[in-house]
């Protein structure tokens, strides 16, 4: 049964590089709201049709928009937000700013890929990450039911698609950025340039990292004693940003390696594995080759992580889906970082030198608890873009016809398993 939104006004702010967020509009109008768009760049509106509803165009500076964004929604006060994560710098003044509201705030909503995949979407208010309600949520006793938990489904994926749509968004604002928003600046570290010449480096060099990718396969099957996994994020990812370690992942993979050297058994092997994402231009291979580990480790860049993930002893992680996808698999996880799942029941406790030798595993009934509790409340089944996209439209609309799950202080969302 379909959900009404009458009487809602949904304001979207960035989303991702294609036309999910115009089909969410559009569902939710379908529902009875009134759907606006804040653009920021010539790529937000090149995804957003008349059909979607009024688009905003913000040409001002950071430093004007707060006050901006604050006569705005006095002017056409919204019900709701909905944004692509919460770290872009935009998204994070606009959370600080609804926070701070005296009077009643409308909800904003972070949209994401889910912390459980795939094919499903993450929904969540308010803050993601070392920003989620959802610890102290769970540890209340859990959220009211938003939804049945429906299973994610195979949505094919593309990565020719994703790129041909990415490639679209930076285009735009390369091309009509500077005239039409003047005060644009990318939100990732590296520009769009640089990023596509990574993986055109990548590409190039296809076939000597699938036989390398082959080698590391070989080595990890062969090793006979325990196996950690410390799977590398995005360097630019705001989940590393802004709540890692506060050191760049390079220092960390430095320090995750001099722990693992010093007080690992001797006959274990650590795994080092590359991001699927990861466009090459920090060379991770070079330093864990220069790291001195010799034979004690391995850097994987390519190919299934299932064969690691069945074998391994444990998983070191700074707040990587990686990490949740262990514990569910009932694999012992130390967390660095700030992480939903960093609690007890699930992480390993103690310290990162004790956890080489002593790895705790994960209490299997809180596993399958946290897990029923993340699907059923914090997730919608779809994609963001492909056949997935319109899936996951009609769902995150019929959530956000729901009331939101409660909101706890922000001093309760601090982690119980401080980080090493």
């Amino acid at each position: 049964m379909r959900m009404t939104l009458t009487d809602r006004k949904v304001i979207f702010l960035q989303g991702p590089s294609s036309l999910f967020f115009a089909h969410v509009a559009r569902s939710c109008r379908k529902r009875g709201a009134e759907t606006l768009r804040i653009g920021f760049a010539p790529g937000d509106h090149l995804y957003w049709p008349r059909s979607a509803g009024r688009y905003l165009a913000w040409r001002g500076t950071p430093a004007d928009y707060p006050a901006e964004l604050r006569r705005l929604l006095e002017r056409e006060r919204p019900t709701d937000l909905v944004m692509l994560g919460d770290g872009r710098p935009y998204h994070r003044m606009t959370l600080e700013l609804l926070r701070g509201l005296k009077t009643q705030a409308p909800t904003p909503w972070i949209v994401e890929h889910g912390y459980l995949r795939p094919g499903l979407i993450l929904v969540e208010a308010w803050g993601m990450g070392g920003m989620s309600h959802i610890p102290a949520a769970f540890r209340a006793g859990g959220a009211p039911a938003a939804g049945q938990g429906a299973p994610g489904a195979a949505f094919p994926g593309s990565f020719a698609r994703y790129a041909a749509l990415d490639v679209g968004y930076h285009l735009a604002n390369l091309c009509a950025g500077p005239l039409l928003y003047p005060h644009y600046r990318p939100y990732a570290e590296d520009g769009p340039i640089r990023e596509y010449a990574g993986w055109i480096g990548k590409g190039l060099a296809l076939p000597r990292r699938r036989a390398a990718a082959t080698r590391a396969a070989a080595r990890i099957a062969a090793h006979r004693g325990p196996v950690f996994l410390f799977p590398l994020q995005l360097a630019g990812d705001y989940q590393i940003r802004n709540y890692g370690t506060g050191e760049p992942l390079s220092v960390i993979l430095r320090r995750v390696m001099d722990s693992f050297a010093a007080h690992a058994p001797p006959d274990a092997l650590l795994v080092v594995r590359q991001h699927p994402l990861d466009n090459g231009l920090a060379h991770w291979g070079r330093q864990v080759e220069q790291a001195g580990l010799g034979d004690r480790v391995v850097f994987q860049d390519g190919g299934s992580s299932a064969p690691v993930m069945a074998r391994a002893a444990g998983v070191v992680t700074v707040n990587s889906t990686m990490g949740l996808e262990a514990i569910l698999k009932g694999v012992p996880c130390h967390v660095l970082g700030r992480a939903i799942y960093a609690l007890p029941g699930l992480v390993s406790d103690g310290t990162l030198e004790t956890f080489w030798s002593a790895p705790r595993a994960p209490d299997a009934d809180r596993v399958r608890a946290f897990e029923a509790f993340l699907r059923r409340n914090y997730h919608v089944p779809g994609s963001f873009d492909g056949p997935g996209a319109l899936v996951g439209a009609e769902n995150l609309a019929d959530r956000l016809a729901l009331p939101p799950p409660p909101v706890f202080p922000h001093d309760e969302m601090e982690s119980e398993c401080p980080p090493s």
